[in-house]
């Protein structure tokens, strides 16, 4: 068992979802490690090519292609950040999708909450502005983790109290991978201030009209969101806490918007779902970067720099699978060049 495998045994025990459970079983197959690998192995051919010239100056050589190495480690460069790009999905399977419910003061944000919960978590009252800091309760939607988190209502005129409140409003929307954007069914749609609206985008929000129950069905269908700008081509949905009406639709539109977080260029079976891999990756990719950088810059950077950078970024991928052995780096040497001859 390799280093990435004993690490998927952990991840296979805290997974708190089933798209965080299959990831981590995924990697306790070896997948990660196997992708390492390739990488790995392709490193060290190359190394192999440069380090050649350095440690067998005299011997009977082809000529140097720089641009044939150049080539190969831009590869390697390429699947080190594909990996790289994956730890924000990472970060979702382990902590949870930040799911922001937002909204004017009284709308229902805090019932939605319990509802979706199926428990009083959150204190509800018919008094505007109940909510002044942020509430999170986690919970699992279809193969999903979610960080529901209430906040305090938009006011357009705030106490002292609901301001603080609404900076943090603020803060948790800089964070949040869904919005819930949660409107009273039985008033006209509100105009969210700049700083708010700037974070309303149609793929990670969704519009729902609370309190549907308190409306005719004729009226809740014939108002019009034409302020909502992109999200007017939207379809709100229609909701109740209170009798449960349009829940089950508002849980089927949660999964498909965070089935759309999963990264499109790369494959489950290869994200790197922990700090430490995502660390690694990263010095790796800057090693192998600037050893690029190195063998394409004019006059070339001298050998000697550009297999040290190699031997970084190496370094670094063998940080996540395990050592690579200094070994593996002199086969590749001698099988491919002859030495001594």
């Amino acid at each position: 068992m390799e280093l990435t495998q004993a690490e998927a045994v952990m991840d296979l025990i805290h997974a708190r979802s089933e798209r965080a459970l299959a990831a981590a079983q995924r990697q306790l197959q070896g997948q990660l490690g196997k992708f390492l690998e390739e990488l790995i192995k392709t490193a060290i051919l190359n190394l192999a090519k440069i380090e050649v010239y350095i440690d067998f100056p005299d011997e009977d050589l082809p000529t140097e292609n720089r641009l044939q190495v150049a080539e190969a480690l831009d590869s390697v460069l390429r699947g080190t950040l594909r990996l790289l790009a994956t730890q924000a999905y990472g970060d979702l399977l382990r902590d949870g999708v930040k799911t922001v419910l937002l909204g004017a003061p009284n709308v229902g944000k805090s019932s939605l909450l319990n509802a979706l919960v199926g428990a009083d978590r959150a204190l509800v009252s018919p008094e505007p502005g109940t909510t002044r800091d942020y509430i999170e309760e986690r919970l699992q939607v279809g193969p999903h983790l979610l960080r529901l988190i209430d906040t305090a209502g938009i006011n357009p005129e705030p106490g002292a109290l609901e301001r603080r409140g609404m900076e943090k409003t603020a803060e948790c929307l800089t964070k949040a991978d869904l919005i819930i954007w949660v409107i009273d069914a039985s008033l006209p749609c509100p105009t969210l201030p700049f700083e708010f609206a700037q974070h309303i985008l149609p793929e990670k929000t969704l519009l729902v009209r609370n309190k549907i129950d308190l409306v005719s069905s004729q009226s809740s269908s014939s108002q019009t969101f034409s302020t909502l700008g992109e999200l007017g081509a939207r379809v709100p949905l229609l909701v109740s806490a209170v009798t449960g009406v349009g829940l089950a639709e508002l849980r089927t539109a949660i999964i498909a918007l965070a089935d759309g977080l999963r990264p499109t260029l790369f494959v489950e079976e290869h994200i790197a779902i922990n700090a430490r891999h995502a660390d690694a990756l990263r010095r790796a990719a800057e090693g192998f970067q600037a050893a690029l950088s190195g063998l394409m810059a004019e006059p070339p950077a001298p050998i000697e720099l550009v297999s040290g950078d190699v031997r970084a970024g190496l370094d670094a991928l063998g940080e996540i699978a395990g050592r690579v052995d200094n070994e593996r780096m002199l086969d590749a040497l001698f099988a491919n060049f002859c030495i001594g001859k």
